[in-house]
């Protein structure tokens, strides 16, 4: 299988992890979502990179809405999606192996992207004050900002993880 061959398979298996993961497999409500779909984006992070997972991710905010509408298709989400992968392959690619990088990248996707883009985005669609929604999603951020830092920490460290990201960049 050639390089790109191999890029692609990959990145179509996480793509639909991610799908799966975030639409079928997290808990949903109008106002928050828990969930480890971010697991397959940080995976494909650690493989490709920032540019790569940033339309892997993307495209699976679009698949993902188009599969699984939970309201009408908005291109925000996307944006934000294509900036959770950028962050990710930014803090997460190449022979970073320090503890930092992990935690950053839960914490600048965590507040940046889910607590305040997001919730500007669903202000914006519901009509509801941006205030509100800070108040009323700042329990997703409790949950998942520990949940993030723990689970990209443990891919970031793990030994099987590594050498298995190791082995298919060749």
């Amino acid at each position: 299988m050639t390089g790109n061959t191999k890029k692609l398979a990959v990145s179509a298996l996480l793509l639909a992890a991610d799908v799966v993961l975030t639409r079928l497999l997290a808990v949903n409500t109008p106002l928050m979502k828990i969930g480890l779909g971010f697991t397959a984006i940080a995976l494909c992070a650690m493989l490709y990179g920032p540019w790569w997972t940033m339309l892997v991710s993307a495209l699976g905010d679009i698949i993902g809405s188009v599969l699984f509408p939970t309201g009408a298709y908005f291109p925000g989400f996307t944006l934000t999606a294509a900036v959770t992968g950028m962050i990710f392959g930014l803090c997460l690619y190449g022979e970073r192996r320090s503890w930092v990088w992990p935690v950053l990248a839960a914490v600048l996707n965590c507040v940046l992207v889910s607590f305040l883009s997001n919730s500007a985005m669903i202000a914006f669609i519901t009509g509801n004050s941006f205030d509100s929604m800070l108040a009323t999603r700042a329990i997703q951020l409790t949950v998942m900002l520990p949940v993030q830092v723990a689970v990209l920490l443990w891919l970031s460290r793990s030994g099987f993880i590594r050498k298995t990201v190791d082995q298919m960049r060749r």
